[in-house]
This record gives structure tokens, C-alpha cells and sequence, in this order.
């Protein structure tokens, strides 16, 4: 690993929450956000548990898992987003990255992934995984692939039509590529 391009691709976020302010659920495929509470309360979200969050408490939300933020009172929050290609087919070692290549290159069913990746033809357990996968385009924003697709079908022609009406891409811009190919395959 080169530790310079790891250095700089690890992002620091600071985030001051009003308490009417609601946090949509999301995740972040490729990058563990850890939290860590500065100033008044709440509770990390993750994936429907509730972790108590006072000054001085941590709340680490892995890669690929969805989160949020639920605050009754202003709470301030710093953030570190660490980046992790993380394995989701143990296999074959295909990671989340992988997966994505093969969907950016047009795959959309569990067996087109399979093909050109190998992930899900061992034990299948990650069959589960891979079909989450296949089914989000954004996953900063929680945009489905069927969303985009019907933006798409509704005439929405460019990756900025597509962020416009759907909202995907719109955060870290790594899905731009697959939104892309969305558009130029019409599924």
C-alpha cells in the first residue's frame, strides 16, 4: 500500500446537527467513517441499533453498513472517512470495487457479476451481498438502481439530468461512471 495515497485519501468531516435536522440513512461502500462526539448528544444509527452517543464517545459505522445520526439537542461531530477496499466474496476474494468495475462494464444480474468476477460461485454465501450491491447506484445518497434507471427511461440523458432528478452523485462522485453507463445501456 502507498502510504501517501492512503494519507490523502482519508477525508476529515465536522458536522453541527440541529436537532429538527433529520440524517438520512446511507453508507459508504468503500470507507469506514468513524464519529467522534465533541459536544452534546445523541446516537449513532447502525443498521436499525441505536448507539448512545455523549461527549467523548466514538461511533465507528464499517464500510458497506448503513448509518445515520438521530440527535434531540445540538451535537457536534468529527469524522474521519478511512478507506477500505473491503472483500465481499471470501472465496474468491472479489471485492466491493471489483463488483463495482463489473457493474460500471455493464453487469447487472447476480450471474453476469459471477462471469466476470467469480464472486458467489464458491460457497454462495455472499450471493446476498452482491445482490444489495447490484441494487443500490449510489450509496452516499441511498439512490436505487431502479430510480436511476427509470430517470433514464423518463429522458434524463446526462449524469447531471440524472443527479438533478434522482440526487445520485451528488455527494462523493464515485458512482459517476456506473450513472454513466446506466445512461449509455439504457438499464
Amino acid at each position: 500500500m502507498d502510504l501517501d495515497i492512503f494519507k490523502e485519501a482519508i477525508e476529515t468531516k465536522v458536522y453541527h446537527i440541529q436537532p429538527e435536522v433529520e440524517v438520512p440513512l446511507h453508507e459508504h461502500a468503500t470507507q469506514d467513517e468513524v464519529f467522534y462526539c465533541v459536544e452534546g448528544s445523541g446516537f449513532g444509527v447502525l443498521e436499525g441499533e441505536e448507539i448512545e452517543l455523549n461527549v467523548g464517545d466514538v461511533f465507528v459505522a464499517p464500510a458497506g453498513k448503513m448509518h445515520s445520526i438521530r440527535n434531540d439537542e445540538p451535537i457536534l461531530l468529527t469524522a474521519l472517512l478511512i478507506p477500505v477496499n473491503r472483500i465481499v466474496c471470501h472465496c474468491n476474494e472479489v471485492s466491493y470495487a471489483d463488483i463495482r468495475k463489473a457493474m460500471v462494464d455493464g453487469a447487472r444480474t447476480v450471474e453476469e457479476i459471477q462471469e466476470i468476477t467469480g464472486a458467489g460461485t464458491g460457497c454462495g454465501n455472499c450471493i446476498q451481498d452482491i445482490e444489495k450491491i447490484l441494487s443500490v447506484a449510489c450509496g452516499c445518497n441511498n439512490i436505487s438502481m431502479e430510480d436511476v434507471v427509470n430517470a433514464v427511461k423518463a429522458g434524463a440523458d446526462t449524469v447531471e439530468k440524472v443527479e438533478e432528478v434522482t440526487g445520485a452523485g451528488n455527494n462523493c462522485g464515485k458512482c459517476k461512471m456506473l450513472l454513466q453507463n446506466i445512461i449509455d445501456i439504457k438499464k
